[in-house]
């Protein structure tokens, strides 16, 4: 029987690669620019941590973890791991565990890496998917004007990226204080419209009031459209630090509308929270999001007893796979072939290893080069392999170039051929590298 990969999951094959690579490359470069620094997590942790951090009540926790389970006999303590479905709770368990805020009043961490989630596949929705993410962490952390850095630097890689026509949406949960009025006057002005939505918003009002508020349900969005939220909810202190958060984005030029119904869904967040989407997407638009999350810092174990208030904590993640999508619905699809820069043809086949040696010879002075192992195949069809491998220039070892020491020299791309002295061919195609 055949086997193919698990619903839900792609393979990365070769004539994509290069797309990856150059979202990968992008990403590193811009983040480097704004002082950030790669961190690498388990693709598994403690279920518990993503509980503790994502809320019981989430989706993600409810329905998607992937959890593992050991098959080593008497490995009961191993059944408590799942694996990671977002980079965040990773990355704070991480700088808690090793005491970073310790060596540094401010944490600049990105990782680009895969996570795990047991959605229902569908276009731009995998239970196996990459993000690019970044997390900024520490007592230099609670600042307006990071916010808005955070913001602007996930704009500003999409459009490194080549993407243009996405929109970004802000808003603000305001304090853990103000989030919870927020929670309290949501469930106020619902509970008499309630009785009339489906079981699934009825559920969502009593565990996540805030979930109505990005319900796809058609009589949810009506309740939710009739509703004056505004910005009711937030103190006089997290109306000014919103404010500020703004004209942070209005002095980078960094275009964004505000919407009083964005929330996302896990529970850690605070303060700022934001959404980039292309519409060209479809019904999954969203191409990535983030926000504040002060007091995560505190929930999972750290914190410093010398300092009162929470640590500050700012991030966002990106989905590469809606990226790549959204690259392509704008015509701006990368596309790898192989390339090497040369291929070692034998004239005969007592001469593969000579062939052989040569391409070894090659490549430990920095050449990529490949030879044809197909047991003393024609000329031609070696010719044709150096074509598909993309060679830019062809060696061939035949009677003639054995009995004068030379190798005979095709450049590929002019058709340009020529006898070169053994002892030479270094040189000859290095200089024309």
């Amino acid at each position: 029987m055949k086997i193919s990969s698990p619903r839900g999951t792609s393979d990365i094959l070769p004539d994509q690669i290069a797309a990856w690579q150059a979202l990968e490359q992008t990403a590193r470069t811009l983040f480097k620019t704004y002082g950030y620094s790669e961190i690498r997590t388990p693709v598994f942790e403690d279920t518990g941590l993503f509980k503790r951090s994502l809320g019981e009540t989430t989706e993600v926790v409810n329905k998607q973890l992937l959890e593992v389970k050991s098959q080593r006999e008497g490995a009961a303590d191993d059944a408590a791991f799942a694996l990671r479905p977002e980079g965040t709770a990773s990355v704070v368990r991480a700088y808690n565990q090793y005491d970073l805020g310790r060596e540094e009043f401010l944490s600049k961490l990105f990782y680009i890496a895969p996570m795990f989630r047991g959605e229902r596949p569908q276009k731009g929705r995998l239970r196996q998917f990459h993000q690019i993410g970044a997390e900024a962490i520490g007592r230099g952390a609670d600042h307006p004007l990071l916010d808005a850095e955070i913001i602007a630097l996930s704009v500003e890689l999409l459009k490194s990226f080549g993407l243009s026509d996405f929109k970004l949406k802000i808003n603000s949960l305001g304090s853990a204080q103000d989030k919870q009025k927020f929670a309290d006057w949501l469930r106020a002005e619902l509970k008499d419209k309630i009785s009339h939505l489906s079981d699934t918003c009825k559920d969502q009002y009593e565990r996540n009031v805030f979930r109505l508020l990005d319900s796809k349900d058609e009589d949810c969005k009506k309740v939710v459209q009739g509703l004056n939220i505004g910005t009711r909810h937030l103190s006089d202190s997290g109306l000014k630090y919103f404010e500020e958060v703004k004209k942070g984005l209005d002095q980078l030029g960094v275009a964004y509308e505000v919407s009083s119904q964005l929330v996302r869904g896990l529970d850690y967040y605070t303060h700022t929270v934001f959404e980039i989407s292309y519409a060209g997407l479809g019904a999954q638009d969203a191409l990535g999001a983030g926000g504040r999350y002060n007091g995560l810092i505190e929930q999972l174990g750290g914190g410093d007893r010398r300092f009162p208030e929470p640590v500050g904590a700012i991030g966002f993640a990106l989905g590469m796979e809606r990226i790549l999508l959204a690259l392509e619905a704008q015509g701006k699809t990368v596309v790898s072939k192989p390339s090497i820069d040369v291929f070692a043809v034998a004239g005969k086949l007592e001469f593969e290893k000579d062939v052989f040696a040569l391409v070894n010879l090659l490549r430990e002075n920095g050449i990529s080069a490949d030879m044809d192992f197909g047991c003393g195949r024609a000329v031609k069809k070696q010719f044709d392999q150096a074509n598909k491998l993309g060679a830019r220039f062809v060696l061939v070892l035949g009677e003639e170039e054995m009995r004068h020491g030379t190798v005979g020299f095709k450049n590929m791309f002019t058709g340009d051929q020529t006898d070169v002295p053994r002892n030479e061919i270094i040189l000859k195609i290095k200089s024309m590298l």
